[in-house]
């Protein structure tokens, strides 16, 4: 492997840690007064939380049939929801089966 190889692996390698710094998913959990369990879907970056979920509501409680639908923390009608989610096409790159076991050697 030559030199110039090596200094390009290496700087892939070390790039992956700047795609997504200290970004975190959280499910969080908080019991209400009537004794009732809402879930919510929280992303954390840059040491903010904020409510965010593209695949099912951010905000959910069964037993007062509440569902508060969140991306990036702003707060969306169902409908509104809905057409923002329409609007992406195919898979993330994440959960692309493609991107999936392959190595950068």
């Amino acid at each position: 492997m030559t030199k110039k190889e090596e200094t390009l692996n290496g700087e892939i390698i070390n790039m992956d840690k700047w795609i997504n710094p200290k970004t975190k998913i959280r499910k969080v959990y908080k019991i209400e007064e009537d004794g009732s369990k809402t879930t919510a879907h929280v992303i954390e970056y840059d040491g903010l939380a904020k409510f965010h979920h593209f695949e099912e509501p951010a905000v959910v409680n069964k037993q007062q049939r509440r569902k508060e639908y969140y991306l990036n923390g702003i707060q969306y009608t169902e409908d509104e929801w809905n057409e923002i989610r329409k609007g992406r096409e195919g898979l993330p790159w994440y959960k692309n089966p493609s991107m999936k076991g392959t190595s950068r050697h």
